[in-house]
């Protein structure tokens, strides 16, 4: 069998396997040396929870190129292999721009809860951006859970997503 069809099958059947253990909930996560110890933090919030976590990096807080890990996230949930990323560098806006590059993925800089819901019932956001130091982390934890809990509304909302994918 052609190794490239392999490494598809495989990568499928993960996914599957994935999904079932999770319900679904398969999130892509990644930040720079500025966000790294949030990013942990948020990592074991969610596995708590039932979120399997694919972390992408940064490994540390040695100081890293915030493009690399917000690429690395958006092509995550490209692929597939997640349905939503959050990635966290020193402002958030940086990675909001790196992501919002890549045709598919909807990334919102997010601050506050009316942030955090409308990006994900009005935009239908697939990648949450974040500054390490805009709120305590405990506030960023309850921000994550929600953004992953809403759903998109749909309706009214629709035809400017497809606006935005066009």
């Amino acid at each position: 069998m052609d190794p490239q069809k392999v490494e598809q099958l495989v990568s499928e059947v993960v996914r599957e396997v994935l999904s079932r253990r999770t319900g679904g909930r398969r999130v892509a996560m990644g930040s720079d040396h500025g966000g790294y110890e949030l990013k942990v933090r948020l990592k074991g919030v969610l596995e708590a929870k039932g979120f399997a976590v694919l972390d992408v990096g940064c490994p540390s807080k040695e100081a890293v190129d915030y493009p690399d890990y917000a690429k690395a996230v958006a092509q995550a949930v490209l692929a597939g292999g997640c349905e939503m990323g959050v990635m966290i560098d020193g402002a958030g806006i940086g990675s909001s721009m790196v992501c919002n590059r890549f045709p598919g993925i909807r990334a919102a800089l997010c601050y506050d809860m009316k942030t955090i819901l409308n990006s994900r019932q009005h935009n239908n956001a697939n990648v949450l951006t974040l500054g390490a130091g805009a709120n305590p982390p405990d506030v960023v934890e309850q921000m994550v859970l929600t953004w992953l809990a809403t759903p998109f509304e749909g309706g009214r909302h629709q035809k400017r997503v497809d606006k935005i994918e066009r």
